[in-house]
């Protein structure tokens, strides 16, 4: 990112109070927002990322499993890189194999050698990878078509309304887009450009979480931005996706369990008790794109402008391929982030290769390391030369076993997301600070299936009591539920 920072491009705009059109082309999140000097808070998925950068390293199932949380990969971030102004400041991904090389130059009766994207992932052998091997340049190139252009055709021009609404632009759709915003006197519109670097983009990306006339926020009033205000519909999220829950029945997705401890006189969630297996589940949202993220809700997100956006690419044109416009719809998980908790059943992206090749030859010059290597995936035949050259076929294995935390663990989930280990030893204490009498507690569990996975993901990007606001729904649905089943 520090190599774009004299990057810039220029931006047409049209005022007229609250219109802006641009000619120009157009995905990060908490981690970057929260870098800036007025950070946002989007919903508890804040909370969420400062409980993972706290959490001790003994409850994660490997250390990487914590830096797959704190800096999910991009699993199309070859495509980004081609971007003029790529705000993705997170490092190119990075490959590393066991420091024996008799791991990834096994001879025809062994099994295939391991490669990892994360360092220190154990290996057949039982040592850590930790050693860094490069990836061939062929296949680590990033340049835009001869256009300039990257998911749209570069010659293509666009109008961007104020709320994020993109269409190639003509005569025809100023005009239309004039007609509908009331404006008959062309006089009263004044013409500027605008130079767009780095931190105008991170402020625009805020922007569009946040408020439904972002172009106006950030380029006039240069105002920050929140959440307060915005009304919180669980409902929505159900709803925006009902004609497709019979298909995610069908699918091999896994349920999880959520116990409750409820006052019945006060008719009220004190807290939740939650295994490792749905609080894998709370944190892989910390892991998905948002354009999956916005698939999920059915593009009724209602963050800010991004629902337009969504809707402007799903119906658009003028990209320059239909596997691009599904990449951005939906990209999926980097390889390896998949979770096995996953009643909302997003998938990995298929965009990288599971197995890659390894070319190593001998290098005299170090006797501290007697072969010098790097990874392809472009295939070749397996041998070792007499003189010592190799190409053998690495197998990609994931840092986590479809998970992030050990098992079995047991967490306290509070109502702005505080998540406490639960000990055995402090149960009783536990229940005597809730300082409610013993026959007003009752103890409920839940099955979080799809409809309520909807609902809790949209709770974490919207709200800050997360008992308060979902949890007396899900409970209610779950009920009903039951009863229809019965």
């Amino acid at each position: 990112m520090a190599s774009q920072g004299s990057q810039t491009i220029s931006l047409k705009v049209l005022i007229d109070k609250l219109l802006y059109y641009a000619h120009g082309n157009h995905s990060e999140s908490v981690r970057l927002i929260s870098k800036q000097p007025q950070p946002a808070t989007i919903g508890s998925l804040t909370n969420l990322y400062k409980w993972v950068e706290n959490l001790e390293e003994q409850f994660f199932q490997t250390e990487a499993c914590k830096s797959m949380l704190l800096h999910p990969r991009n699993p199309y971030g070859k495509e980004c890189r081609k971007l003029k102004l790529n705000i993705d400041d997170t490092e190119p991904t990075k490959y590393y194999i066991c420091a024996d090389w008799n791991c990834s130059r096994p001879d025809e009766y062994e099994s295939d050698g391991l490669y990892s994207t994360f360092k220190n992932v154990r290996c057949n052998c039982g040592e850590m990878m930790d050693k860094e091997i490069c990836m061939a340049k062929e296949d680590v190139g990033a340049r835009a078509e001869r256009d300039g252009g990257v998911f749209v055709c570069g010659t293509t021009k666009f109008m961007v309304t104020d709320d994020l609404q993109v269409e190639p632009i003509s005569p025809a759709t100023i005009v239309t887009l004039l007609h509908k915003l009331g404006l008959g006197d062309m006089s009263s519109l004044q013409e500027t450009i605008l130079s767009i670097g780095s931190e105008e983009i991170l402020n625009l990306l805020k922007g569009s979480l946040f408020s439904k006339t972002p172009l106006t926020d950030v380029f006039l009033r240069k105002q920050g931005f929140t959440y307060e205000g915005i009304k919180f519909e669980t409902e929505d999220a159900v709803q925006s996706k009902s004609s497709t829950c019979a298909l995610m029945r069908s699918m091999n997705t896994q349920d999880v369990t959520l116990k409750l401890m409820t006052s019945t006189s006060m008719d009220k969630v004190l807290y939740a008790e939650a295994g490792e297996d749905m609080v894998d589940f709370l944190l892989s949202f910390l892991t998905f794109p948002l354009g999956s993220i916005l698939q999920l809700l059915g593009g009724n997100s209602s963050m800010g402008s991004m629902d337009n956006l969504y809707r402007s690419v799903k119906h658009s044109k003028a990209m320059r391929d239909y596997e691009l416009r599904d990449m951005l719809l939906n990209p999926g998980l980097s390889r390896g982030f998949g979770c096995r908790s996953n009643p909302l059943g997003v998938k990995e992206s298929e965009q990288s290769a599971p197995s890659l090749w390894c070319r190593s030859y001998e290098n005299g010059k170090n006797k501290d390391d007697p072969y010098t290597g790097y990874l392809s995936t472009e295939k070749s035949n397996l041998s070792i030369s007499p003189s010592g050259d190799c190409s053998s076929i690495l197998r990609f294995v994931c840092a986590g076993h479809q998970g992030f935390l050990k098992a079995p663990a047991t967490f306290r989930v509070m109502d702005n997301l505080v998540l406490k280990p639960l000990v055995s030893r402090w149960s009783l204490s536990i229940v005597k600070q809730l300082k409610v009498p013993l026959n007003d507690l009752e103890v409920r569990e839940i099955n979080v299936r799809r409809e309520q996975g909807l609902r809790l993901l949209k709770a974490f990007l919207f709200s800050k009591s997360l008992l308060t606001d979902v949890l007396p729904a899900m409970v209610n649905f779950d009920l009903m539920n039951s009863k229809q089943e019965k």
